[in-house]
This record gives C-alpha cells, sequence and structure tokens, in this order.
C-alpha cells in the first residue's frame, strides 16, 4: 500500500463529513486520496465513526499515510466514499488535548524542572505522567490557573516555522521527536506555545472546565500521574464531588472548608486507639495466669478489636518455655483465632485449629507450633474457645 493522503483535520478540525477516492484497498484497510479522520499521536486517541455506512474502528498513520480499518469492506480502487467522524468524541479529545496543553503549562510554571513524560488522551482517561516534585496544593493552583484560561476565551493559533526560527526558542519543543525542517506551532493566547502535531479546538472558551481528578504515584514510570476530565463531564463530576464533600462535612460535624482537618484529627485519633489497645493487649497477655488443660499449662484470653499481627507476636512470646500452650481469641466482624504451642508442649496447634474450625465451618491453617484462622459471624467467641479447649484436652493432638 503506498501514496499519500491529504489531511483534512489539520486545517479543518471540525469537519464531521467529507468525500473522497479510495486509492488503495488491502484486505480491512483503506487508503483515501483524502481524509478527516485524525489518526490519533502524542498519546491521543484516533478518530472514529463510519465509511459508506460501515464502521471505521481503527485510524493509524504509516509513512505519510493514513490507514482505516473497515472491517468486511467491499470498496474498490477509484470508488468515491462518504465519510463520517465521530464529532462526540473527536470533540471530547481535541477539548482535552487542548485542555492538557494548559494544564502542563500552568504547572511547569510552578515547576520549572517537572518532565512530561506520557500523555494518555482517550474517551476513557485522560491523564499526565510526569516527574518532579508535586503535591496537591501545586497541582489545584494549577488547575485555578487553566479555568483561569478557559474562562478568558483564549484564541489557539497555529504557526509553521522553521526549524531554526527564533520562536522554536520559546516553545515546548522535542526536537529530537521532530523530523524536518519543519515544526507545526499551538499558540494559546499568551500564555502557552508548544510544537504538537496534534488537533485542538479554537478557543479555550470550548474546552468548558478543566477538572483534576486524581493525583497519584506513577512509579516506576514516573512521580505522579494527573487525571482530569473537561467539559461536560468536568462538570458533572465536580458537582459529584461537592455533593461528597458537602455529606462528609455533615457527617463530622464540620463545614465542608474544614473536612481535611476533621479527617486528619480523626486518624490521629485512630492511630492512639490502635496503639492504646495494642498496649493493653500485650499487658494483659502478659497478666494471664494458665489453666491446666490435658496436662499441659494453656493461657487463653478473648479481645475485641485486636489485630491479628498483635495477637500472634504476644501468643508465641506467651509459649517460650517451650511447654505451654497459648490461645488468643478476638471478637468482631468475624473470630480471630491464634494458636502458639511450645514445642516440648505436645500439643500440634494445627490439628487443635482444624479441630476447631471443622465444626464452624472456619479456615485457616498453619504448623504444630503456630496456626491461625478465622470463623464468620454467627460462632459465640465463649463456644469457639470451648472448642479448642476441649481440642486440648484429647490425647491425640
Amino acid at each position: 500500500m503506498s501514496s499519500h493522503t491529504e489531511k483534512v483535520y489539520e486545517k479543518e478540525a471540525y469537519t464531521s463529513q467529507f468525500f473522497a477516492k479510495v486509492i488503495d484497498v488491502d484486505g480491512d484497510l483503506v487508503i483515501l486520496d483524502r481524509t478527516a479522520f485524525y489518526p490519533g499521536g502524542g498519546g491521543q486517541d484516533p478518530d472514529s465513526g463510519m465509511l459508506q455506512g460501515c464502521p471505521v474502528v481503527e485510524v493509524r498513520q504509516k509513512d505519510g499515510v493514513v490507514l482505516h480499518k473497515v472491517p468486511g469492506n467491499a470498496f474498490t480502487i477509484g470508488q468515491e466514499v462518504q465519510g463520517t467522524v465521530d464529532m462526540e468524541r473527536r470533540l471530547d479529545l481535541m477539548r482535552a488535548h487542548t485542555g492538557e496543553h494548559l494544564l502542563f503549562s500552568a504547572l511547569n510554571r510552578l515547576v520549572p524542572d517537572l518532565e512530561l513524560v506520557k500523555i494518555s488522551i482517550t474517551p476513557a482517561k485522560k491523564s499526565l505522567i510526569v516527574r518532579g516534585e508535586l503535591n496537591l496544593d501545586i497541582v489545584s493552583e494549577a488547575e485555578k490557573f487553566v479555568n483561569s484560561a478557559i474562562a478568558s476565551g483564549l484564541n489557539i493559533k497555529e504557526e509553521i516555522v522553521n526549524r531554526d526560527d527564533p520562536k522554536v526558542l520559546d516553545a515546548r519543543v522535542k526536537l529530537e521527536r521532530i523530523y524536518g525542517d519543519k515544526i507545526r506551532l499551538i499558540r494559546i493566547g499568551d500564555v502557552d506555545l508548544a510544537a504538537c502535531s496534534g488537533i485542538h479546538v479554537k478557543n479555550t472558551s470550548e474546552i468548558g472546565m478543566l477538572l483534576v481528578e486524581r493525583l497519584v504515584s506513577a512509579k516506576p514510570q514516573g512521580d505522579f500521574e494527573i487525571e482530569f476530565d473537561v467539559g461536560p463531564i468536568a462538570v458533572q463530576k465536580a458537582l459529584s464531588f461537592k455533593t461528597i464533600a458537602l455529606k462528609s462535612a455533615a457527617i463530622l460535624g464540620s463545614g465542608p472548608e474544614d473536612v481535611v482537618s476533621a479527617l486528619e484529627n480523626l486518624r490521629t485519633e485512630a492511630t492512639m486507639a490502635k496503639d492504646a489497645l495494642r498496649s493493653y493487649v500485650k499487658q494483659a497477655v502478659e497478666d494471664l495466669e494458665p489453666e491446666i488443660i490435658g496436662g499441659v499449662p494453656v493461657y487463653h484470653m478473648i479481645s475485641r478489636g485486636a489485630d491479628r499481627r498483635t495477637l500472634s507476636e504476644e501468643a508465641t512470646k506467651k509459649v517460650q518455655d517451650g511447654r505451654s500452650v497459648c490461645i488468643l481469641l478476638d471478637r468482631g466482624e468475624r473470630t480471630t483465632i491464634v494458636i502458639a504451642s511450645g514445642k516440648r508442649s505436645g500439643k500440634d496447634a494445627n490439628i487443635i485449629l482444624k479441630k476447631c474450625l471443622e465444626p464452624l465451618g472456619g479456615k485457616g491453617g498453619g504448623n504444630s507450633t503456630f496456626a491461625t484462622g478465622a470463623i464468620e459471624s454467627g460462632a459465640k467467641v465463649e463456644d469457639v474457645l470451648e472448642n479448642v479447649k476441649r481440642a486440648l484436652s484429647e490425647t491425640n493432638v
């Protein structure tokens, strides 16, 4: 397949319908003499749509030729066809792509050494992956700048310049990725100038709104991924987030502006409560007196809300004399059981656990000196403890 395609989308990004001639066909792949279908690039998804009533499921570019994948087509060379671009998809991607220019530009003003690693502009996800120091406060400032630029209705202009043009020095550009003597610059008002071969809206007001949804780690590919949305979807999500903030504030008994500090206080209090409970459990286990069961000293206790790790550590410590058994149970959404058995106790922790769990439908496992399991809600903790004691009293465990 060879020839060259006139790229209508480069000059007429808002063209949704066009006529063209088929100049080559190879199975599902079709080449036209001209096309309004954008083949994607730089992280932006390609267009989709219809060609003479047949779905165009993929568009890509190779050596200056735009390939249209049209499964099951019966086109012939020289045939005139009508193409229809899915403009709802196109406009969403155009708005997001233009918004991405503004967002990275705003971030770059705040963090000059920020590096753009990857762009993803698809109907399902819009994001940037960057390297550099970022936090939510910086991202929020950048978001405000972007939405101010959107509200200002800045015009977006395209200019083709020579590679050695002084304007290139002022633009965001990776020259190593550009082949040839010409560079396409996209200027957004007086706030951004970047080299780009993509398609953009004519005015920032068409973006409507840009909303940053998440800031998450992107390692090892980069430091951070910034997920965002634009247009009507961004407005809907912003309203949804507002409702969540108001409901959260009502639950916390604070104003929306105080939700973060209220949550931080709750987290601090929860950490302190967990530490206090952990200390209590450790001391309580340390103070346990043994009960002789089946000729073996057995330490046992029922707690509420203790974590499995603490129970495991304390049970193991309690049988360091080598001849004791320690049984720790915790009642919560489900009953947790930890059994530690000294090597010279003659009791197999795993066998004891299984004898206890099987009648109650619990799950767990371990070895002869340590075993742990759980029983879903329904069984009384006291009954579980009695089952363990009964198993211990048997001589064959």
